[in-house]
């Protein structure tokens, strides 16, 4: 694997943090309510394969900031 090329995994490359404003709130809490709904199904998967209390618990705190983002963003932008 090629180190130091934007666009190739390298383990550090840039993340995107696109600030929402009123034009992209929508889009935003649809991201948010997708990558819940995704965790929702990942916790299922473990529930019944793993048994990961850990993972499990990691995962529910991310729907706890998520829906609290959606939330915010929906009170300050909307």
């Amino acid at each position: 694997m090629e180190k130091g090329h934007y666009g190739h995994y390298t383990g550090n490359a840039r993340h995107s943090h696109t600030p929402i404003t009123k034009t992209n709130v929508h889009a935003a809490e649809r991201d948010d309510a997708a990558h819940i709904s995704y965790l929702k199904r990942d916790i299922d998967y473990d529930a019944k394969h793993n048994h990961s209390d850990i993972d499990m618990t990691a995962d529910e705190k991310h729907i706890s900031k998520l829906a609290g983002d959606i939330k915010y963003d929906s009170k300050k932008y909307k």
